[in-house]
């Protein structure tokens, strides 16, 4: 990967406690591309957060760490592991129903929450309450968090994966009007989606995160 002089988005975070709405609506318009070009490849990303989304040179937003990502999943399979960090687990994972593609347009929303507030939106110190707030609880906004933005973020953070804005693909997350002002051939063309990942590369890059993981030779 190439390097990222603007650090991450958890580092952004701590400096600037949270980030404009017109920010916000960038990087996650960058990163509903992202997931899209996984899922079109058949990979779940499941591991999106702040930690794991840098920002390069020219100020785009690229997802690293594939550590715990799988291949051959589509909108009908169900997969059963249980991975991820505690504050971005989905509902269906703490229930162990077994989780699909939309599980990443839930973590979207998570982050998406975490940018504007600072804070994931179920955080709580004890770990049984935050799962069963993740279970269980209603999502809370400040107030200057616009209708458009907790309109999207509520409909990414649907507890059913099957009722998930993004369950039926990523057009219906492009088409919410949170993006209407988003010209989506523009975000594609001057990102770096231009490089037009392959499907080999995409593989190659989840192989050998696993293998690192593993501690396994590539």
């Amino acid at each position: 990967m190439d390097y990222c002089s603007g650090g991450d988005l958890d580092h952004l975070l701590m400096k600037q406690g949270k980030l404009s709405i017109n920010v916000v609506k960038i990087y996650v318009s960058e990163l509903v591309l992202a997931i899209e070009t996984l899922h079109k490849n058949n990979i779940i990303y499941r591991d999106l957060k702040p930690s794991n989304v840098v920002i390069d040179n020219e100020g785009h937003v690229l997802i690293t760490d594939f550590g715990l990502a799988k291949q051959g999943i589509n909108q009908q399979y169900v997969t059963k592991s249980f991975c991820g960090s505690p504050a971005y687990l989905p509902p269906e994972m703490l229930t162990k129903n077994g989780h699909t593609l939309s599980l990443d347009w839930y973590l979207l929303g998570v982050l998406m929450y975490e940018l504007l507030t600072g804070m994931p939106p179920f955080y709580h110190d004890e770990k049984a309450q935050l799962f069963e707030n993740i279970k269980s609880g209603s999502l809370k906004f400040p107030k200057y968090v616009s209708a458009d933005a907790k309109d999207l973020i509520q409909k990414l953070m649907i507890k059913d994966p099957m009722k998930r804005l993004g369950s039926k693909g990523s057009q219906e997350v492009k088409n919410h009007h949170f993006f209407s002002d988003v010209n989506w051939t523009d975000v594609y063309n001057n990102y770096n989606f231009r490089k037009k990942i392959s499907r080999r590369r995409l593989l190659r890059l989840v192989r050998q995160y696993v293998c690192k993981v593993l501690g396994l030779q590539y």
